[in-house]
Order: C-alpha cells, then structure tokens, then sequence
C-alpha cells in the first residue's frame, strides 16, 4: 500500500487541550460533576457501556480527549456531536467504564433512515460504518475501547440487512490498525480521502 500522507491535525482551539489549558477550573468542575456517581477507582474490570448522551452529559463528553501523538487521527468529540445533529445517519454514544464517561463513539447506520430511502452498499451489501471512535488519554490500555468496540458490532449485527460493517483509519505512525484487526477487520484495498478502508463480515 502507498502511504498517503496524515490529514493535518484540527485547529489546536477546537482541541480540548487548549481549552484545558486556558479554562481548567471550568473543565475540572465538569468532570467533577461527571464522575459523581463513580465510587470506586476505574480498573481493567469496570463495565464498559454505550450511553445516548444527553444535556446534561454533553460538556464532560466533549472534554475527552486522545493523547498528543493522535492529535489528527480524530476529530475532538465536540466536532462529532455537532455532525451527528445534522446527519440523519449518526447513531452517538458515550462510551462509559461504570459511572465514568471515558470515550466516545458514533457510527453510520442506514437503518435509521425512511424505509423509502435507497440506502448506500459496499460491494452490493448494506453496511455500518465507524465514522468516529477515542477513548480519553487517561483511560487508555485498560481494555475500554476493545469492549467498545464489541459493543458496537454487537450493535451491528442486530440492524436489519446490514451484511458488514466499515470503518478507515489515518495510515500514521502508531495507527490503530492492529486493534482493529484483533476483531477481524481486514483490508479492503480502497482509499476513501486518504483513509485505508477496513471491514469486517457480519
């Protein structure tokens, strides 16, 4: 495969970084509030769950964010919400550990739209896609993501009609193919605007 060079990184102001940096007391006290109800430390054995986010969780949802050198492999979550709300498709959860919002994931699912409307296909078959998916910096390797993911093709398989579910990744260093891969996804071949293309059979 021909490595096609990484998108540029967002705006460092619509990263949560710069808005750690410069509202920390309002930030802090958001995740605060967020954490309220967890009552015991994180661990390897929290239960992880998908969860519609709401107004009153939004703001702690929005503040997640990845660590530096994936800074440019995703888009901060504040970015994603807004496109969810004017995209028919978009099914948004916040991923949680217990009581504690740790990530974010959102899919494409033609399932939701009109049963009039002609919906798009991979290779002739309906599908789902994993348009966007972090878990915060400081919940990393402690098996969050994996059991999000599961989550979310567990998701999959109950939509009718839906034969595979997509997903692309920027082809940088430290890119999380291998994750992916541990699930089955495999490559395609394709390139969509400069992303390789990975999909796993339902």
């Amino acid at each position: 495969m021909t490595t096609q060079p990484a998108k540029p990184a967002w705006p460092r102001t619509l990263q949560m970084s710069h808005v750690r940096e410069h509202h920390a007391e309002f930030v802090n006290r958001v995740e605060k509030a967020a954490m309220a109800n967890q009552t015991r430390p994180l661990t390897r054995e929290s239960i992880v769950t998908l969860r519609e986010i709401t107004a009153e969780t939004a703001r702690a949802i929005m503040f997640l964010d990845v660590a530096p050198h994936q800074d440019g492999l995703v888009a901060p979550n504040a970015v994603s919400m807004a496109q969810a709300h004017f995209a028919p498709l978009a099914w948004m959860r916040a991923i949680y550990a217990d009581e504690a919002p740790v990530g974010f994931l959102m899919l494409e699912d033609s399932t939701l739209v009109a049963s009039n409307t002609t919906p798009d296909l991979h290779n002739g078959e309906r599908y789902i896609y994993l348009w966007r998916f972090m878990v915060d910096a400081r919940y990393q390797q402690l098996g969050y993501g994996a059991q999000a993911i599961s989550a979310a093709i567990a998701y999959a398989r109950t939509r009718p009609g839906v034969k595979c579910m997509l997903l692309s990744f920027v082809p940088a260093e430290q890119n999380p193919e291998p994750f992916y891969a541990r699930f089955g996804f495999v490559r395609t071949g394709e390139i969509d605007d400069g992303e390789v293309v990975m999909a796993l059979a339902l």
